[in-house]
């Protein structure tokens, strides 16, 4: 019988062959969720949300119980995490709604335009410590607990023989920007004050990548998300994307791979029109993990030599659609997007009110069981 530690070692083979673009023994299988794996299990959404501990617990036994993944993206959650990455309140059940309604990120205009300047006099680094102190109530203080169980975390996952892929989460400028002001407002902000935006975004690299470096070089782990959510080709022109989005992810991920850490570039929403700008990274270093949106089949056909393609069972086929439905999608991706350089997951999170059968359909896919 494997150990713990036969089983660890023999999916986190699985995993790095699939980003070497190398045939691994089968396409390695490895979800993302939270909300499901509480709704699943009967967990209050309030407790789930509150209680860090519980929220790494449940995720194991939830997807566990489902079959047999290869790994994890994240090892636990706590909805302060979204405060953390969108400069946004976000509204909690058993506090601010009903203990079974889900969390939500509530997106105001906390940022304003002086910030741009503080960014630029002072740096990132002062001005995001003094926004999670006085605009987000103290944040930090919620979120240093949830960063000090994470390795506690991954070490429950891998005792019970699961990689971690992911635990952290880094992005850009323009992300934090995006939301810390609104999108409304920071998208008019790209065409009324760019060369302030700019200035900005331009100032805060050096304490990104301080941070980066600094996180990865604590934590160790395999590989690390780098968020893209609205800063995707769909919302803006060629020039303002190459203008404010591609050089600063570019420099991110080339600070992420010298770490010798694997970027699982998450990006959110449709990405189709620059997929082939991902071809100046260095080769079979990154994954490239999609939500739907971004056509899967297009990224085989200009990326499926050069990184490793991560994804894509929609959200709606996991809330709505039948088992066999999802285990034909997810077979048609591991045999045409598979079975080299090749990861089965969901495209995104699996949603909250997923149908468990229909998860387990993705997880057989894969395992075969």
């Amino acid at each position: 019988m494997k150990t713990s530690q036969d089983l660890y070692d023999e999916r986190l083979t699985r995993i790095r062959k699939a980003i070497a673009l190398e045939k691994p023994d089968r396409v390695p299988v490895i979800p993302v969720g939270n909300a499901f794996c509480a709704v699943h299990l009967g967990v209050k959404l309030s407790d789930f949300a509150r209680d860090v501990k519980l929220s790494s617990e449940t995720m194991l036994q939830s997807f566990t119980s489902l079959g047999e993944v290869d790994g994890i993206q994240q090892p636990l959650f706590n909805p302060n995490l979204l405060s953390f990455q969108w400069l946004s309140h976000v509204k909690i059940p058993g506090i601010d709604f009903p203990e079974n309604i889900l969390w939500q990120v509530y997106e105001t205009e906390l940022m304003n335009i002086q910030d741009y300047d503080t960014i630029v006099s002072k740096g990132f680094s002062y001005f995001y410590f003094d926004f999670l102190k006085n605009r987000l109530d103290n944040l930090m203080e919620r979120i240093e607990p949830i960063l000090a169980h994470t390795p506690a975390a991954i070490d429950r996952f891998k005792q019970a023989g699961i990689v971690t892929l992911s635990p952290i989460i880094v992005t850009i400028p323009y992300e934090y920007f995006c939301g810390g002001r609104s999108m409304i407002k920071f998208i008019k902000d790209l065409f009324a004050i760019p060369d302030k935006v700019e200035a900005a975004m331009q100032a805060s690299m050096p304490d990104l990548i301080g941070s980066t470096k600094q996180i990865l070089a604590q934590v160790k782990p395999i590989a690390v998300w780098i968020g893209g959510w609205r800063s995707a080709s769909e919302f803006l022109s060629p020039k303002m994307w190459n203008r404010f989005v591609w050089p600063y992810f570019k420099a991110l991920i080339n600070v992420v791979i010298d770490a010798d850490v694997i970027p699982v570039l998450h990006f959110d929403s449709s990405w189709n029109r620059d997929i082939a700008t991902f071809l100046e990274l260095p080769k079979a270093k990154c994954i490239f993990s999609t939500d739907h949106q971004t056509d899967i089949f297009k990224l085989k056909e200009i990326l499926g030599n050069h990184m490793a393609i991560m994804g894509d069972v929609p959200a709606a086929m996991f809330a709505l659609g039948s088992p066999e439905e999802v285990y034909d999608y997810s077979m048609n991706l591991i045999n045409k997007i598979g079975p080299s350089g090749f990861i089965l997951s969901s495209g995104c999170d699996v949603p909250y009110n997923a149908k468990p059968e229909n998860v387990k359909a993705m997880i057989s896919a894969a395992t075969g069981k």
